[in-house]
């Protein structure tokens, strides 16, 4: 039997039961609306004729007194106009005889009135003076009309009564088909009660069998197997369920081979990886790691705590914040093992799950030590021959100088030519010379920052005060957007006018003449400072903003001459003072390049 058929018979007796209930109320109203109609109608008829041939006979007695009292003429037109009165009323009377001895009183109100018309007759022919005629009306018709009047009263009284008995009936008959009803009604409530639990029941039980083994089965538990107790809609899922579990069973055997086999893979593969990779778990237990790892920890103390700025790394990712990717050595960590400095460049990536949350944290440390020490050589080497190439370039600035002076001797048109263009390039040497120096400075640690205290506002003006003249020489506009009541930073002004210089003369070299140089500063989060030069120039592709800031890089047919070091100090130089640098641009739209300090509380 099917599910819709269980419940169909289940409904079927509620449904019969009220259908029995509303056809017994049909008829029976109907019954008693078409009873009480007929008594009613039948009944109300001849208390109507009662009374009119009470009133009639009335009218007559009065028409033969105003006779009596001399208006003769007015008494006997009243008299002859209501005999048909009462003649109509008697004869609708005789036809609605419904009530035993209703008959017989119509039969002696007739034979009364016969009566009556006779001695009226022998009234209307004695003459108005005649003293007869009153004794008649005392002694005869006077007698008679009460009669008339007592038995109408009669007729009157029992078809009253019956209308009275036969509203009592109706209300007893109601009142008893009510008590009929509430029982029925009371006994089918109780019987549909019982079939809804019965049905409930039958459907429920295996409805809450099957959602529990659903619940275990989500859990893991996949040994589950629910009993088939029918072979409806609800016997046929549970079927499915049990091929389902057992599908999953046999899936699970399956599987769990191909998992081992994964799982001593991956071991093995982090065992090959020469350095320490360890995965942390949202309570930063360290839930795996390698040989190299553990040879790592055993050495530090058995604990990335000690590493506190790696340990804060750590936390963050747990937090939510993004995967630590450096991409320059300056981020290594330095740590001493086996009696030698080593350095290790940290990548803390997150693991995320189906929902976005953090399950995880893997940790791989980089040895880079030979690429620091390398990086360091050649920082010391660049440091050393820029040192050593700025004596003998000095002494061949002042050579040239001395030349262009004549002080030694006059020089024709080609000889100054040429020292000229000796000059411009020693000056350019010169110059990459101490970006080298500086460059290497900053790398080192070995720069000099002296911060001081200003308000930022007060920078964008020296800045503008500055610049404005070599914007307006290039046939350029220079314009300045910052926001009101910017807050003070701690800044050393002469490096961070170097960084403004470097911007502005980039843009400058490249926008179009007529356009316009933006020169901006506004809040960033509340607690730093966003400082940008933004230009309306050719802009640059998005795969080469990335090496913008690297040394030596220059973007291709930029025609720029220069060493490609501006950017790459700026860059040193902000991030002395802890601040972030970039540029966002477009091709063919323009760019601009930021960077944001931390802003005095």
């Amino acid at each position: 039997m099917t599910l819709n058929r269980r419940l169909l018979l289940g409904i079927a007796p509620v449904l019969l039961i009220f259908l029995t209930v509303g056809i017994y109320a049909i008829f029976l109203f109907s019954k008693l609306g078409g009873a009480i109609d007929v008594i009613m109608r039948e009944n109300y008829r001849s208390v109507v004729a009662s009374q009119n041939m009470k009133v009639a006979t009335e009218r007559m007695n009065s028409g033969l007194l105003l006779m009596l009292s001399g208006e003769e003429s007015a008494g006997r037109q009243a008299f002859q106009q209501n005999v048909p009165l009462f003649e109509a009323n008697s004869t609708v009377e005789s036809h609605n005889i419904t009530l035993p001895g209703e008959g017989a009183l119509e039969k002696t109100i007739q034979d009364l009135h016969a009566k009556y018309m006779a001695e009226a007759a022998q009234f209307l022919r004695l003459a108005p003076t005649d003293p007869a005629r009153r004794a008649l009306y005392s002694s005869q018709l006077f007698p008679i009309s009460a009669a008339v009047d007592d038995t109408a009263n009669h007729i009157l009284e029992i078809n009253q009564q019956n209308m009275v008995d036969a509203n009592n009936e109706a209300r007893r008959q109601s009142r008893d088909a009510s008590h009929y009803m509430i029982a029925i009604l009371a006994g089918g409530f109780v019987i549909s009660t019982v079939l809804a639990w019965l049905l409930a029941r039958s459907i429920v039980q295996p409805v809450q069998s099957l959602t529990e083994s659903a619940q275990q089965l989500g859990d893991g538990n996949l040994d589950q197997h629910v009993t088939v107790q029918s072979g409806d809609e609800l016997g046929r899922m549970a079927e499915a369920f049990n091929k389902m579990a057992a599908k999953l069973r046999a899936y699970r055997q399956s599987t769990t081979a191909q998992i081992l086999e994964a799982q001593q893979i991956t071991e093995s593969a982090l065992r090959a990886f020469p350095d320490p990779i360890v995965v942390f778990s949202p309570e930063k237990r360290i839930q795996l790691q390698n040989a190299a790892a553990e040879r790592f920890l055993a050495q530090i103390g058995g604990s990335l705590d000690s590493l506190g700025s790696l340990s804060a790394l750590i936390d963050a990712s747990l937090q939510g914040s993004p995967d630590f990717q450096p991409t320059s050595f300056d981020k290594a960590i330095s740590v001493s093992l086996d009696a030698s400095e080593k350095f290790f460049l940290p990548r803390v990536l997150a693991m995320r799950n189906e929902t976005g949350s953090v399950v995880g944290v893997v940790v791989a440390l980089q040895d880079v030590t030979r690429f620091r020490v390398a990086d360091d050589v050649k920082t010391d080497l660049i440091a050393t021959v820029s040192h050593e190439l700025k004596t003998p370039l000095t002494s061949m600035q002042m050579a040239v100088y001395l030349l262009l002076e004549e002080k030694i001797g006059p020089l024709n048109p080609k000889q100054t030519e040429l020292l000229l263009a000796a000059r411009n390039n020693s000056d350019r040497l010169f110059e990459m010379v101490e970006d080298l120096l500086d460059l290497a400075r900053f790398e080192g640690g070995a720069a000099l920052i002296e911060k001081k205290a200003l308000p930022a506002q007060q920078l964008i003006e020296g800045v503008t005060g500055r610049e404005k003249e070599l914007v307006h020489s290039r046939g350029l506009e220079l314009k300045v957007e910052t926001e009101q009541h910017l807050p003070r930073i701690d800044v050393s002004l002469p490096r961070i006018n170097q960084v403004f210089a470097n911007f502005i003369s980039n843009a400058v070299k490249h926008s179009p003449r007529g356009s316009v140089i933006t020169l901006s500063a506004r809040r960033e989060g509340g607690k730093s400072v966003r400082f940008a030069v933004r230009d309306e120039g050719p802009g640059i592709a998005k795969e080469l903003q990335r090496r913008i800031f690297d040394k030596f890089f220059r973007v291709p047919e930029s025609g720029d001459e220069g060493a490609g070091l501006g950017l790459s100090i700026a860059r040193e130089i902000v991030l002395a003072h802890g601040g972030s640098i970039g540029v966002e641009s477009e091709k063919g739209k323009g760019s601009e390049f930021f960077f944001i300090l931390p802003a005095l509380v």
